[in-house]
């Protein structure tokens, strides 16, 4: 009962933080393109896609069974898991008024592989030195912590 307690608490704040950052945005990029009104249908779907993404994250990085295989796989379901949906909702809120021109899907393309090049990178050259000194004291810590 205490996991299924604790997994709802990750949903529900991660979902609140994640929406309304999004929110955040959406409001500033309206103000700034001059649109009056945010449609239910478009709020809808990027509480979607928060809610996906929480969910994603939750299964690739708080599971013990996917953790236990190591940050570099864990990032690599996630990636596998979220960027597909990702992508879908993205043309669905229009972002991408059409297909997207080849040129959007290049830069779109190419900050993904980016961030994943960024971990892959501090994964290998900073962490995998360290991983087994920041395992243990995370360890210790929720220990004292759930006293």
């Amino acid at each position: 009962m205490r996991r299924i307690k604790d997994l709802l608490i990750l949903l529900r704040d991660g979902i609140a933080l994640t929406f309304t950052w999004l929110m955040f945005i959406v409001v500033i990029a309206s103000f700034i393109l001059g649109v009056d009104t945010i449609a239910v249908s478009y709020i809808v779907k990027i509480f979607a896609l928060c809610v996906w993404g929480v969910f994603s994250f939750i299964v690739c990085f708080k599971f013990e069974k996917v953790a236990k295989r190591g940050f570099i796989f864990s990032l690599t379901l996630f990636y596998i898991l979220f960027i597909p949906v990702e992508v879908l909702l993205f043309y669905l809120l229009g972002m991408f008024k059409s297909s997207g021109s080849l040129i959007q899907w290049i830069i779109f393309g190419a900050i993904v592989i980016a961030a994943y090049l960024a971990a892959l990178f501090i994964d290998i050259f900073v962490f995998r030195k360290k991983e087994k000194l920041y395992t243990e004291k995370i360890r210790e810590y929720i220990e004292i912590k759930d006293r």
